[in-house]
């Protein structure tokens, strides 16, 4: 892993504004990449609870039909049951989908502070209100205390990939 370059303060408030605006980009997409994670984990597990629920209701609905089953088959779809049972419980208490929601809606309000930092950053008269800067700066200290954490494995994957993603600026 390389080191992490020292931290140099901004000089000026063009530098800050480019500083904000990485920030908040870097914080948008990282809500959206943990988004889609958690979306992700919420469609796999319930495709595992609806397969193995299907396959015990199959089961025991055979069962009820058919010659009697073996003492090794009814103790596999007891365990197949129990999994069901399993997975279903994690998939409430691990909650992916209202996580994942409220990293979509950060990623969102992190985008429109985004947006608004650009719009200062490119001379846009209205966005530079008496004291921009501090209502900014209050609008993302706010944003990072309401937003759900993202993990720093996530965060740092981001990074990179906005650092690859990054268009080059050509001097013509």
């Amino acid at each position: 892993m390389t080191p992490l370059p020292a931290y140099e303060p901004p000089l000026d408030e063009t530098e800050l504004l480019l500083k904000w605006i990485r920030r908040a980009r870097e914080s948008q997409m990282s809500h959206y990449d943990m988004a889609d994670l958690l979306s992700a984990r919420e469609r796999g597990m319930g495709w595992l609870v609806t397969a193995l629920s299907a396959f015990v209701g199959t089961a025991v609905f055979a069962s009820l039909s058919a010659a009697p089953i073996s003492t090794e088959m009814r103790i596999f779809v007891g365990l197949v049951s129990v999994a069901a049972a399993l997975s279903a419980a994690l998939q409430t208490f691990l909650r992916y989908a209202e996580r994942a929601e409220k990293h979509r809606a950060a990623g969102a309000r992190y985008g429109a502070v985004r947006r608004r930092l650009e719009a200062v950053f490119a001379g846009d008269a209205d966005a530079r209100e008496a004291h921009y800067l501090t209502s900014i700066r209050i609008e993302l200290d706010r944003l990072a205390e309401d937003s759900p954490n993202v993990p720093p494995h996530i965060f740092y994957r981001t990074q990179r990939n906005l650092r690859v993603d990054r268009p080059r600026r050509r001097d013509t």
